[in-house]
């Protein structure tokens, strides 16, 4: 008796469970974006780059060339060391060895003020695409947007990335 209580009860739980399952699934609208993709394909990114390079052309030139001066003189120490007196040598050394202090003092603070600069900017433009995302989701009435490296395959139509790049360039 207790057994069959048991078994009808069971029964009874897992068909609730089936219908709640089948009563809770509808179905979803689920959208994909290649988010390095559309950051590549934005004229903003060029625009970035661009002011970057004419924000930190001073001191990128002035680098380089302490990058060609410490390299001339080691090819001068290497090329005429075994004809050069001692005195020479030790001069060319001292002045290799200012070069290299120039060059840590001026390279470090550049790259890493460089750095800081093209996160910000990086920053910027995702939360434009970001927006972006969200305006699309919202107006095509999306249940879920995932980022293209989530799917190992995913049919075109589910891809909202061209959408995404053409909202977003249109922002400024």
């Amino acid at each position: 008796m207790f057994k069959q209580s048991l078994a009808k009860t069971a029964l009874v739980l897992m068909a609730g469970l089936f219908m709640a399952g089948t009563v809770a699934a509808k179905e979803m609208k689920i959208g994909l974006v290649d988010v390095q993709a559309i950051v590549a394909q934005l004229p903003q990114t060029t625009s970035i780059q661009n002011t970057l390079k004419a924000e930190f052309e001073g001191r990128i030139a002035e680098v380089q060339k302490l990058e060609k001066d410490i390299a001339f003189n080691q090819e001068k120490l290497k090329r005429d060391g075994a004809t050069m007196n001692d005195q020479q040598k030790k001069t060319l050394q001292g002045e290799m060895e200012k070069q290299m202090r120039s060059y840590e003092q001026l390279a470090r603070p550049l790259d890493e003020d460089y750095r800081k600069r093209q996160a910000e900017e990086r920053n910027k433009l995702m939360g434009l695409v970001k927006t972006a995302i969200d305006a699309i989701a919202k107006k095509d009435n999306y249940d879920l947007i995932l980022n293209a490296q989530a799917g190992v395959f995913v049919k075109p139509e589910y891809d909202i990335s061209n959408a995404v790049v053409a909202q977003v360039s249109k922002a400024k």
